[in-house]
């Protein structure tokens, strides 16, 4: 039976975020490792778990009029939101009106800030924290996920806009998720690159693949994230390699997955292949990826791919790390249009990265 794929603002909860900016020093009694400003943190793992945030910071002007703007369009947002996110750690006449008027229109309102909570504040909210993780995490467990395709197209979409982008001066072009098993997706060609001067088209959804496996089954994810001026991976000394070898170095990866795609005319659909000489445990790896992929069709072993060279050698060589290539065909890459292929395709990498990455975190004790 053909899913009936819903738009991303369908399934997407939306979080209004209010409360004043907060310095470092001020955040470290909210979490347990401060950071620059509270905002940041909560736009970072609400944006993981699949929801849009509204910051409303803006930079308006202190005439009446600006300010009676700011106020109608702070109103209108709270209206589009779904939970209202409000930080009282510090004194502000806004915040607490925002959060009359949230709770007011039927919104969940979660609030950050030091007990005993005033009555106002208690007969106006549904949850009180003195912890942001807490009400992030209060806020996550409220809101479903979308499942996994409608997550993957919404992240595409979000990805999309940066195909063919530079990064700006001092970003990377480059994303690392981090997880809790000690196994890494990678998409390197997730975005545009240039190889010897040629332009190199994404091999498309490999990034929200990559990403998806880490929201999934909170594997350590990294993945190209603007358009590169060279092949991400054709050098060991360009930024994503340079991340993988201080990943890996850390002791955080056990086996690394990377995701490529491949065009029509190629065959098999579903290519793996173990990584680095034969005889390694990356070849039992693969084998067992391909027992698991078998579902879906016969899985090809692959050759030699010079692309990926420096890579495979840095990683099994340098590194000492399993790697696996998966190549996978555009047809299970087309979520929009064939959802099942890919859910499939995408439960079955899962299970695998998965089953690995729970014996390597026995096997370290």
């Amino acid at each position: 039976m053909s899913k009936v794929l819903l738009s991303s603002v369908d399934v997407m909860s939306q979080i209004y975020l209010t409360g004043d900016v907060i310095e470092s020093t001020d955040f470290a009694g909210l979490v347990d490792n401060p950071e620059p400003d509270w905002r940041t943190r909560a736009l970072s793992k609400l944006q993981r778990y699949g929801m849009r945030v509204v910051n409303p910071i803006v930079g308006v002007g202190a005439s009446d009029q600006a300010l009676e703007s700011r106020v109608r369009r702070a109103l209108d947002l709270i209206d589009q939101a779904d939970a209202v996110l409000a930080n009282l750690k510090k004194p502000s006449y806004g915040t607490p009106m925002e959060i009359f008027y949230a709770h007011r229109r039927g919104k969940i309102v979660a609030v950050v800030g030091q007990s005993p909570f005033s009555p106002w504040v208690l007969s106006h909210s549904n949850a009180r924290f003195e912890n942001i993780e807490q009400a992030l995490d209060f806020i996550i467990e409220e809101y479903p996920k979308p499942d996994l395709v409608n997550w993957c197209l919404q992240f595409e979409s979000q990805l999309s806009d940066h195909y063919e982008q530079f990064p700006l001066d001092g970003d990377f072009d480059y994303q690392f998720l981090g997880g809790d098993l000690p196994v890494m997706a990678i998409s390197p060609h997730a975005t545009a690159y240039f190889s010897d001067g040629e332009f190199q088209e994404p091999e498309a959804f490999t990034g929200c693949m990559a990403a998806g496996l880490q929201r999934d089954v909170r594997c350590h994810s990294l993945l190209s994230s603007y358009c590169s001026v060279a092949d991400p991976v054709g050098d060991v000394r360009t930024p994503m390699m340079r991340a993988i070898g201080d990943i890996c170095k850390a002791g955080q990866v056990g086996m690394i997955v990377v995701l490529l795609g491949a065009s029509w005319h190629e065959s098999p659909g579903l290519v793996v292949q173990a990584g680095g000489p034969e005889g390694g445990p990356q070849d039992d790896l693969a084998r067992r990826l391909r027992l698991k992929l078998a579902a879906l069709e016969p899985v090809g072993e692959g050759q030699n791919d010079h692309q990926m060279d420096s890579l495979v050698r840095f990683t099994t060589e340098v590194l000492q790390v399993p790697t696996l290539l998966l190549r996978t065909h555009r047809r299970y890459r087309m979520p929009r249009l064939q959802p099942e292929p890919f859910d499939q395709m995408m439960t079955f990498v899962g299970d695998f990265i998965k089953e690995v990455g729970v014996e390597l975190l026995r096997s370290r004790g």
